[in-house]
């Protein structure tokens, strides 16, 4: 079941302010870009449904 509230990555919250119902303007995403390299690694069944977390992003760039 996908819940777009959880990372598909790591399965813990990702934080997304659009999925929770706020303005997407106000999420930490709009602030720091999501590697395709790493969007890629999310499960088909999951891929437009639920956000990568921050913690995910960073930890991809910081191993990159």
């Amino acid at each position: 079941m996908n819940n777009p509230l959880i990372c598909p990555l790591c399965r813990k919250p990702n934080h997304c302010a659009y999925a929770a119902g706020r303005p997407a303007e106000e999420c930490w995403c709009m602030s720091l870009s999501v590697p395709k390299a790493l969007l890629a690694q999310i499960p088909d069944e999951q891929r437009g449904k639920s956000c990568v977390c921050e913690a995910c992003v960073r930890a991809y760039k910081a191993d990159a």
